[in-house]
């Protein structure tokens, strides 16, 4: 995971530099003589996406991935506090981080669909290759991010139905107050409150009752043990499923970005640089 993170990051900086004037030739050093010439720049509809609008889609796409592999730890935690009976604190803990993760998310494949949306980065018909490679970057790049919008469903969707099972449990610490013997033989006892709810912890996780498959399968019973199954290991398992997913169309990605990026004057780690023809003597 770590040499694909780096490749990928590797990949949007030198996207960047692809687009760069100033990086893609050296700026002369001041001489008495006349300046020469800089007669290679690369100038086209896809370099400037390129460092436009693909290049800082990238940046965010590479963030996302930070964020969502943040979420495994929190709900591995939540799930082990639950499976231990630790009190509120931890599991409210392993929440609130978890809701840290969900306002950059957000914003970042905000700004990855508006990125992927400028009107004047890409061309509505493919006339040349150039143009089809674009279109593809763009396609594969949205593809990630509908990938990372599935995570972050999963995050906030937690965090929400954790919470609302909270709010819909407080107060609930007074009934066995509230339901005090009478003081005469015939009095009816005071009524308590709406029980409170299922156990939380199971909150948006299926059950025996809306699916009787699972009733036989020993992965989703919670046997209250850190090395048993936990019905709320499905959070951190679906996390797990998504970053596959991510992964392998972020490789797509990566392939076609790779073989662009030499057009408008890039160099892609790894590979050979051209050799500059030699310059014909006076």
């Amino acid at each position: 995971m770590l040499h694909r993170l780096t490749a990928f990051f590797a990949l949007g900086a030198l996207v960047a530099l692809a687009a760069s004037p100033a990086a893609a030739v050296s700026a002369p050093k001041p001489a008495p003589t006349p300046l020469k010439t800089i007669t290679h720049m690369h100038v086209s509809p896809m370099c400037t996406a390129l460092g436009k609008v693909i290049g800082p889609a990238i940046a965010k796409v590479l963030q996302n991935d930070k964020y969502i592999a943040n979420s495994k730890p929190l709900f591995h935690d939540f799930t082990q506090a639950s499976a231990t009976g630790q009190n509120g604190a931890a599991k409210d803990m392993a929440v609130e981080r978890l809701e840290t993760l969900i306002g950059p998310l957000v914003k970042n494949t905000q700004a990855i669909d508006k990125l992927l949306s400028d009107p004047y980065a890409f061309p509505k018909v493919a006339y040349s290759d150039d143009d089809q490679k674009l279109l593809q970057m763009r396609e594969q790049l949205r593809a990630v991010n509908e990938q990372q919008k599935k995570a972050l469903d999963v995050i906030s969707g937690f965090v929400d139905t954790q919470q609302l099972g909270e709010l819909q449990a407080a107060g609930h610490e007074y009934d066995a107050a509230l339901r005090a013997k009478p003081t005469n033989a015939g009095q009816t006892p005071n009524p308590a409150p709406t029980a409170p709810p299922a156990d939380v912890l199971n909150a948006g996780v299926s059950n025996d009752k809306n699916d009787p498959a699972r009733a036989i399968d020993p992965t989703y019973k919670n046997t209250g043990s850190l090395v048993g199954a936990n019905p709320l290991n499905v959070f951190e398992n679906a996390i797990s499923s998504y970053q596959q997913d991510i992964a392998g169309s972020e490789q797509d990605a990566a392939k076609t970005v790779v073989s662009a990026v030499p057009r408008c004057g890039g160099h892609v780690p790894g590979q050979a640089q051209p050799v500059p023809s030699p310059t014909p003597s006076p």
